[in-house]
């Protein structure tokens, strides 16, 4: 799947489990994430690059079971390389 329009699919990265299995979301004020896919002839921003996001910025979609997020470039905080 490619992206469109400089929106980029990304997936949360979920920092800390508990003993028992469960998993605590990640700070909302330091909200991290993972770069799935880009749009097309993005330069600044690859696959695999890890984001900082803002609160409530992107788009959640569902795919194969997993919850994602797709959102413009331009709502992105900060790139960390």
């Amino acid at each position: 799947m490619k992206m469109k329009n400089n929106y980029l699919l990304i997936e949360d990265i979920v920092e800390q489990k508990t003993n028992s299995g469960l998993w605590i979301p990640p700070d909302p004020k330091n909200r991290k994430a993972k770069v799935l896919e880009i749009a097309e002839g993005e330069e600044d921003i690859e696959v695999g690059d890890v984001v900082l996001k803002g609160i409530g910025r992107g788009t959640s979609i569902r795919i194969d079971g997993k919850w994602l997020e797709a959102i413009h470039k331009n709502n992105l905080l900060a790139v960390l390389k």
